[in-house]
């Protein structure tokens, strides 16, 4: 599949993957901030953005994507970076195919299942998406869906600068949010040796200390960094702590 993406800078490549609902431009502005020392690709992932329609989600697939734009790009060793759901594609694409990934790092996301965790939102993320949740009010914001779907999927504290992508494609995102949820059965028995950098939103709970142990078998080489006041949307609390974060985390790939 032929991913859409923005490019921008110039230097070593650095590939953006963004979260659920999300797209490439809810990296425009970390994109800018890493721009004058890299080339960095904002991608939209299949069923997000301009990228193209499919059924399956599945993280092999969706690493096969980003996979096929390094190499249709020439990218060769390219540091990837990935948000949530845009997190675990990236640990998909370094366990599956490791000569095509330098740097990694991650936000606000391990590679553990949040089924249990996530039981209610994935229910309520699914009729939102399908059309079978309540009707809104007569007279409500049309944007209400659109805002329900962030708040569902994000702590409260970060919808107000949330970037929910209306063009994602609602209904084959809500077949494959169980999917989602988890991480390949398959690929917990590799292992990378790409130094992984772990962001973690101090006021978030998606990465606890029991999720966070499970980098260990696949990612020995893998740093937590938590971030103060921060939710899950890092680069939408604190902005300039991630994009230091990620600086650091770039200079030591050379």
């Amino acid at each position: 599949m032929e991913l859409a993406f923005e490019a921008i800078g110039d230097g070593p490549p650095v590939v953006l993957l963004h979260g659920l609902f999300a797209s490439a431009a809810s990296w425009r502005g970390v994109a800018r901030a890493l721009a004058d020392s890299h080339r960095v690709l904002s991608v939209d992932l299949r069923n997000h953005g301009r990228s193209p329609r499919a059924i399956s989600m599945a993280y092999t697939e969706m690493a096969d994507d980003v996979l096929s734009l390094i190499e249709r790009e020439s990218l060769g060793r390219a540091a990837v970076i990935g948000h949530s759901v845009g997190g675990k594609v990236a640990m998909a694409l370094a366990l599956s195919a490791p000569y095509a990934v330098g740097r990694l790092a991650v936000i606000d996301i391990a590679p553990a299942a949040y089924l249990e965790q996530w039981g209610q939102q994935l229910r309520a993320m699914h009729d939102a998406a399908t059309g079978l949740g309540p009707a809104p009010a007569h007279g409500a914001d049309p944007l209400s869906a659109s805002e329900m779907l962030a708040e569902i999927l994000l702590p409260r504290a970060a919808t107000r600068n949330a970037h929910v992508d209306w063009r994602s494609h609602l209904p084959a995102i809500a077949l494959s949010l169980p999917e989602l949820c988890n991480f390949p059965g398959l690929l917990r028995y590799l292992r990378s040796d790409a130094a992984l950098h772990a962001i973690v939103g101090a006021r978030s709970p998606c990465v606890s200390p029991a999720s966070a142990a499970a980098f260990a078998p696949m990612f020995p080489n893998a740093s937590v960094e938590v971030i103060p006041d921060a939710g899950h949307w890092v680069h939408a609390d604190q902005p300039h702590a991630l994009v230091a974060s990620l600086r650091r985390a770039l200079a030591t790939c050379h």
